[in-house]
């Protein structure tokens, strides 16, 4: 993998909200899918469950009336399993301005013959915030 495949997974996870479409993320995501935070871990084990993730992040970017969004690679980093971590920032516009601060992310991610996937991505947004699903807490 090189900055320029990176790039590209990045614009499609990005692109991909903004233009509602869930086939190109359910392309990019491997199962079992986990969103960590500072609050606690996300899983989502199957289509079912990351569509309506998807959609609370949609109604999320509704709410802020996003129309860009843009993520900036900060690193990329092979693994001796073979997988990636990548790390970026996120971008969140509103008619060119920003609609909230920006925040960095990494993502675990796997290149096979299918492209670049990704089954773990981690940061201190708490994304349960803005879409809704509340973290595991029981561990």
């Amino acid at each position: 993998m090189n900055q320029s495949d990176f790039q590209s997974f990045l614009d499609d996870v990005s692109e991909c909200f903004i233009e509602r479409d869930f086939a190109l993320w359910r392309s990019r995501v491997l199962y079992p899918f986990s969103l960590i935070t500072s609050a606690g871990a996300i899983v989502i084990e199957n289509d079912d469950e990351l569509r309506d993730n998807f959609e609370l992040y949609l109604q999320a970017c509704d709410a802020m009336q996003l129309d860009r969004i843009y993520r900036v690679p900060l690193g990329l980093e092979a693994c001796s399993d073979g997988t990636w971590l990548g790390s970026y920032e996120t971008n969140l516009l509103r008619n060119g301005m920003r609609a909230t601060a920006p925040y960095r992310s990494t993502a675990l991610l796997h290149k096979n013959a299918d492209g670049i996937r990704m089954s773990s991505i981690m940061n201190a947004r708490g994304h349960h915030d803005w879409t809704g699903k509340q973290p595991n807490m029981d561990d």
